[in-house]
């Protein structure tokens, strides 16, 4: 077994991503997934949230949301909507959009269903942002 496994972001604009890494956190729609060299095989949804990704020469971290995961072998695949990199993100800004999102959410995001997921995705992002410019996992 390898020590270490590829990872892999890519957006529909670039590849933000691409190295060797011995451990791999991201949100997955259905929780937070943990990777590591050896790891089953698997293909799964995005959530939004942080990535991140320890190696060799220290960890990374990102602001990814919506998209796939699929590990395949020794690669471990991201094909996120959008990825931002942490160390990219103004805690201002990011503070404002929490705000902006919390009020959509809470003042006239809408009552339909769709609505209401694109109010809260809006709010998951802006969480995620604040965290990760912050320094801490959402």
């Amino acid at each position: 077994m390898a020590n270490t496994l590829r990872c892999s972001v890519v957006t529909p604009s670039s590849v933000a991503l691409d190295q060797e890494a011995t451990y791999v956190s991201f949100q997955a729609f259905d929780g937070q997934k943990g990777v590591m060299p050896g790891a089953s095989p698997f293909l799964t949804r995005l959530g939004t949230g942080m990535l991140t990704v320890n190696g060799a020469k220290g960890s990374t971290s990102m602001v990814v949301d919506g998209g796939f995961a699929q590990m395949q072998g020794d690669t471990l695949t991201l094909l996120a909507d959008t990825a931002t990199a942490a160390d990219s993100i103004d805690a201002k800004a990011a503070v404002a959009e929490l705000q902006q999102a919390n009020a959509k959410a809470l003042g006239g995001g809408g009552t339909s269903p769709t609505a209401r997921e694109s109010a809260e995705r809006a709010q998951a992002l802006a969480h995620a942002k604040v965290a990760a410019s912050r320094g801490r996992k959402s």
